[in-house]
């Protein structure tokens, strides 16, 4: 059964809470990508946002009988970058991604992301097999440092056991992972309190939103596009049903639309 949630008006806040917002397209492996001049048509199309570019290596960490261990790097990819404003483009042999920290609205998201796309298929890239959309908000109130004190900015039924009498305010972290099958794809709910001890001194609460398909199909802009704005209106109801009206106040809302 889909995923039932209320249509929330769109509320633009002036303490912006994400942290990361991802964009990736996976496709066949394209074995021409470390040919020299390769991605100079890719570049081309996106030399104007992105003019800072660099090689980069994926590492792995890889888990052995003495502990975790570090393999060789694999999946080389470059990555193009603006110039100090949060948004950069990575590509390898077998995916695309558009990442920012600097996330304001869904329509600057959505124009770069067809530039993307735009670029990938100049490199002739025609299928996909795999299309994400993820949003990593970390949440932070000045007056929710125990466990306790998040039930009065998030929905109770994701807290759960969370700040509740069973636990009170022992709990260090608490992580859920959710993954619900939907007609257009998957949604993966990670949420959870982290506390000081387990976190980066300063506690919050973790949503993170991750709706992806992996179907092989031909790599269509409008179709992507399309797909996109039906998966950020459910990332967006996900996150107005999970707060509550006092975080509202904190975060202050400075616009409010119903589009």
């Amino acid at each position: 059964m889909p995923l039932t949630l209320p249509d929330q008006p769109r509320r633009f806040y002036r303490q912006n809470t994400l942290r990361l917002v991802v964009f990736q397209v996976r496709f066949p492996v394209m074995h021409r990508f470390d040919e020299p001049g390769a991605l100079a048509r890719f570049q081309d199309v996106l030399k104007d946002r992105y003019p800072r570019s660099a090689p980069e290596q994926q590492l792995t960490i890889a888990v052995g009988p003495s502990g975790p261990v570090s393999a060789p790097p694999s999946n080389n990819y470059w990555r193009f970058q603006g110039i100090e404003d949060g948004w950069s483009v990575a590509i390898a042999r077998d995916f695309v991604s558009l990442e920012t920290s600097a996330y304001e609205r869904f329509e600057d998201l959505r124009e770069r992301v067809a530039e993307v796309l735009d670029a990938t298929l100049a490199l002739g890239v025609t299928i996909r097999e795999r299309l994400g959309l993820r949003y990593v908000d970390e949440i932070r109130h000045p007056e929710a440092n125990r466990p306790g004190e998040w039930r009065q900015f998030i929905d109770e039924k994701l807290l759960g056991m969370v700040g509740g009498e069973e636990l009170g305010d022992d709990v260090i972290q608490s992580l859920q992972d959710i993954r619900l099958r939907e007609s257009d794809g998957t949604l993966t709910i990670r949420h959870g309190y982290i506390g000081a001890e387990a976190g980066d001194g300063n506690p919050f609460y973790l949503l993170d939103l991750d709706y992806f398909d992996e179907l092989s199909t031909p790599l269509i802009t409008g179709q992507v596009l399309e797909q996109i704005d039906a998966y950020h209106r459910t990332i967006h109801n996900v996150f107005e049903t999970a707060i509550k009206q006092p975080l509202r106040d904190y975060l202050g809302v400075k616009e409010q639309t119903h589009a």
